[in-house]
């Protein structure tokens, strides 16, 4: 049986057609109000919640649809790498199978704090031909008038179409108009308005304050600022300072929020701001994005996009397909593919520990269930050993667990000591035909086990294009990789934002407690792209076995003056099975490579044409 859900407008019913085999129709109509277009909100929840749990098609004819809190759903969700909480939520699909959502070119526009699209349980989703965007966004920006350094003070022409904002007691708050203001100004970046990027060593903006600034109205309409003394150099006048309130805050929801789900496809869907990612994968299986587009809005004159990555994937498994997709302006990674750690507290049993998640942001994440198998990583090893399979897992906290495991703990096992899930963390992951640039961070970070494959996408980037690091020492996001290819890409100008930063970087950073010497991730191939560079620094790995570094183009963009201008193009340590052949560089580095004792063992490099350009 199939079932097509209509949401008419300007039409004042909505139409619930469950259509029979012999073609029998049942119509059940539900009135609306007149003034559809205000306030779309209840209509679409009382659709959905009435709506048969499988086989149904919901289809939106083309308009904008509005949805504010007052009568979305609402209820307390859990969204790792952002603050867990009381959500309001304009589409709700929970526990649905073979669904299909069709807005035929509709927009879907937020006020307040909204949680667009959850997709929680589900299985068989297409959602297709929609945009999301926020009439008043979530942000704050103005243009660079002056710079005083001596004074401490920089000012700026707010920027007032389409953003709300006042000073107020000193502080410049935002937004007004949306029943929601972020305590303080918080996390701050500087853009070029000519390019729509971050400036050239953006940096030394990327201000994650810990306190607001003291703010002043001028007589001219501009508004001073007070903490040039935190910057390393004067902000370029003409630029646009954005603002997107301080960390804890300005995550509340994705745009799209997926988890517990099987077989998601997302197609041909905008993205123009987000209080947060633009899409979250979590503990689902074989997702596709295709067509997603997280981007600013064109003409509007918005310099941010979503205020976190554009996508964004956490202890997924099966098959995910990213392809065919733009991603800019966004003030985090382009797209981050990992798993979790989880720390170790006590050994309460031969066969069971307490351990807890380690970032406030991944509270109330369920990191396992009965069957899932998992590593131990028992310190001062970094190999993932040690492999159990869990028997029971209770939530003592929104952080705190304790696990039960089917077979005795490891001898010399102790608090401290790291879990990874292998159940929920070996996807296949491919990113191609993408474009990622214009926007904060990374373009790609990879933390994962599975066979990932970079090919043929054109990456532009603030921080290293390409970071490969499983890390234990903040977000806690595992893990080692161990099939990586990156291939055929265009890397354009790329660690824009200064520091010492390579295009691409293999670096893992588990703390201390674990040998920094040991071989981290495994069989990383970079081969046949072209890397358009103005910086020295091209690839910097360690602890790698196996990399492979064939058949690049490199060459010397000579766009900006190099951030590093002695670093050789490639750098490597603490690595074996190193090949480095067949390259081209143009350029005026007369350094190409630089290996230590450890990596230069058994290393190939040949073939090789490092050119100088004088």
């Amino acid at each position: 049986m199939r079932h097509v859900l209509k949401i008419l407008m300007p039409a004042i019913s909505l139409v619930l057609c469950s259509v029979c085999p012999a073609a029998t129709v049942r119509t059940i109509e539900i009135p609306l109000q007149a003034a559809f277009s205000a306030d779309a909100t209840e209509a679409v929840r009382k659709a959905i919640a009435g709506a048969p749990r499988e086989n149904i098609r919901i289809v939106f004819p083309k308009g904008d649809y509005h949805f504010r809190p007052d009568h979305a759903c609402g209820k307390f969700h859990n969204i790792t790498n952002h603050t867990s909480g009381h959500k309001y939520i304009a589409l709700d699909l929970e526990a649905m199978r073979h669904v299909e959502i069709d807005g035929q070119g509709s927009r879907l526009l937020m006020h307040g704090t909204m949680l667009p699209i959850l997709i929680s349980g589900c299985t068989n989703v297409v959602i297709r031909n929609i945009s999301i965007d926020w009439p008043s966004p979530f942000t704050a920006q103005g243009t660079v008038t002056a710079v005083d350094m001596a004074g401490h003070t920089y000012d700026l022409k707010m920027h007032s179409e389409g953003l709300s904002w006042k000073v107020e007691d000193g502080r410049l708050k935002f937004p007004v108009d949306q029943g929601f203001t972020y305590s303080s100004a918080g996390e701050s970046l500087l853009f070029d308005p000519r390019t729509g990027e971050p400036v050239y060593g953006a940096g030394n903006f990327d201000l994650h304050r810990r306190s607001d600034v003291r703010a002043e109205k001028q007589p001219d309409g501009t508004i001073r600022i007070w903490e040039t003394a935190r910057l390393k150099t004067p902000p370029p006048t003409g630029s646009v300072m954005t603002f997107k309130g301080p960390m804890g805050e300005n995550r509340y929801a994705p745009a799209i929020h997926c988890t517990g789900s099987e077989g998601v496809r997302i197609e041909n869907v905008t993205v123009n701001h987000a209080l947060g990612m633009g899409f979250l994968a979590e503990k689902s299986k074989d997702i596709t994005l295709s067509r997603f587009d997280v981007v600013v809005p064109p003409g509007s004159g918005r310099m941010v996009s979503a205020t976190a990555d554009a996508t964004h994937f956490c202890n997924c498994r099966g098959d995910v397909l990213v392809e065919n997709c733009r991603f800019e302006n966004m003030l985090d990674d382009g797209t981050n593919v990992h798993g979790t750690y989880l720390e170790i507290e006590q050994i309460t049993g031969a066969r069971s520990v307490v351990a807890t998640l380690k970032h406030f942001q991944q509270a109330g994440f369920i990191f396992g269930s009965p069957g899932d198998q998992v590593w131990m990583l028992s310190a001062p090893s970094t190999e993932r050993s040690n492999l159990n399979t869990i028997a029971s897992f209770t939530a003592i906290n929104e952080l705190c667990s304790e696990i039960v495991f089917l077979n005795d703990l490891p001898k010399g096992l102790k608090p401290g000591d790291l879990i990874e899930n292998k159940t929920w963390n070996t996807s296949s992951f491919v990113l191609r035909n993408c474009t990622i640039r214009k926007h904060r961070a990374r373009n790609i970070v990879l933390k994962a086990p599975g066979k990932v494959v970079i090919e043929n996408n054109h990456l532009q980037s603030m921080m290293a294009s390409v970071l490969v690091r499983g890390e234990a020492s903040q977000w806690y996001e595992s893990g080692a990789s161990t099939d990586i290819t990156i291939r055929g890409n265009t890397f354009e100008n790329c660690a824009l934002g200064g520091g010492n930063q390579a295009v691409i970087t293999i670096q893992p950073r588990i703390n201390r407690r674990f040998d920094q010497r040991q071989p981290f991730d495994s069989n990383i191939t970079i081969e046949r792209n072209r890397i358009n560079t103005f910086d020295n620094m091209i690839v910097t790995a360690s602890n790698v076995e196996g990399l492979s570094i064939k058949n690049n183009d490199i060459a010397d963009s000579r766009s900006f003056a190099p951030f590093n201008s002695n670093a050789p193009l490639i750098d490597i340590s603490l690595c074996s099975g190193v090949i480095i052949e067949g390259n081209s560089y143009s350029g005026g580095n007369s350094r190409p490579v630089k290996t230590d004792a450890v990596s230069e063992k058994g290393a190939r490099i040949s073939n090789n044409d490092w050119k100088a350009k004088q």
